[in-house]
């Protein structure tokens, strides 16, 4: 049992990694910090917005009674933050209009 606790703390403290590619070039992104919802951040830098959804599914019951809300207490405050930026923010700033796109139009 110590090793399976040793093992899951042992990985939960190795950054997240994921190639992306943004202006036409593949660049290297790291996630450090609170790792929970990272999905958030990676959808963006990937602009998936399939992801997007995922992750706010995977949060239902948890954060809200459902997608809607639970977007809507991401976005709050900006409780979730990539790069010090709020979600629309770094959206807009790696140009993922996709998940920029329904983020506003889920927001609504």
């Amino acid at each position: 049992m110590k090793k399976l606790v040793l093992a899951t703390l042992v990985a939960l403290s190795v950054p997240f990694t994921a190639s992306a590619s943004g202006s036409g070039s593949t660049e290297s992104v790291k996630f450090i910090g609170d790792l929970e919802y990272a999905s958030f951040c990676k959808a963006v830098v990937n602009n998936d917005v399939e992801l997007f959804k995922v992750s706010l599914n995977r949060f239902v019951g948890e954060l809200g009674s459902s997608r809607k809300r639970v977007l809507k207490r991401i976005l709050a405050d900006n409780n979730v933050t990539c790069s010090g930026q709020s979600l629309v923010e770094f959206s807009a700033k790696r140009n993922a209009t996709q998940v920029g796109s329904f983020i506003t139009a889920q927001a609504e």
